[in-house]
């Protein structure tokens, strides 16, 4: 069997709107290759001892026996992790979910490269665009900005459905300057024409801490959260672009 045959999850279940439209499948994919301080699934930065494998064919068919209760245009969900760390395998899945007919979606951080066939062929696509500071971006995630901004202006494009998040954190990404880059950037992508181009803050919570110390690892975030004021700054920048702002 090769490392096409299976996709490596830490966990699944069904979930409502929160993770694409509709009721959804949602799988998680083990492996990420950012280091984002604050993330709430650590157990999937990588292989663990709660990691499966599960061969392809199989997650098609689980998703088949399913369909009746995909409601409100729901499907299967792979998020992370980090989905793109499993690129081939995962192009295959989407490839034969869709020749099924299921509506699939994608939750990525979009730092990878050469993931543009994946970018493509998903029917809606969730990413994050964590910040607009450059410096930030590498040395505390972990990543490379052009490549993020790159993989989403190229989804935006393809007039699919993109929802960018952002994670609101005090010490990351809060404040005026960072709202005027995010406006800077989001205007690009709205400029691609894509009407199905969404956006939706999302602040900053302690839902891994728990978890970090389970897996007896470090969380060294001590006081991310973010003040109503923190939001208004940023949402009257989304507002003021004419952008599509969401809550899921």
């Amino acid at each position: 069997m090769s490392d096409c045959d299976y996709i490596r999850i830490f966990q699944k279940g069904f979930n409502y709107s929160q993770d694409g439209p509709g009721n959804r499948l949602v799988y998680h994919l083990s492996g990420c290759n950012l280091k984002c301080p604050w993330c709430s699934n650590p157990e999937g930065l990588k292989d663990t001892d709660a990691t499966v494998k599960i061969n392809i064919n199989d997650i098609v068919k689980e998703a088949i026996s399913a369909k009746m209760i995909f409601i409100d245009g729901g499907g299967v969900t792979l998020t992370g992790g980090e989905v793109t760390c499993q690129k081939d395998a995962v192009l295959i899945l989407l490839k034969k979910l869709k020749e099924n007919g299921i509506h699939t979606c994608i939750e990525t951080n979009a730092s990878l490269p050469f993931c543009e066939e994946i970018f493509e062929a998903v029917d809606y696509m969730i990413a994050d665009f964590k910040s607009p500071d450059e410096e930030k971006v590498k040395s505390i995630l972990g990543g490379d900005i052009n490549t993020i901004r790159n993989n989403l202006l190229y989804r935006a494009e393809t007039g699919k459905p993109l929802l960018v998040r952002i994670p609101l954190i005090r010490f990351f990404n809060c404040g005026k300057e960072n709202a005027s880059g995010f406006g800077d950037f989001f205007n690009i992508l709205k400029a691609t024409g894509n009407t199905e181009l969404y956006f939706e803050i999302l602040t900053y919570h302690e839902y891994g801490k728990d978890k970090y110390e389970k897996l007896g690892m470090d969380y060294s975030v001590s006081d991310g959260f973010v003040t109503q004021e923190d939001v208004n700054i940023l949402l009257n920048i989304l507002k003021e672009n004419n952008l599509k702002v969401i809550n899921t």
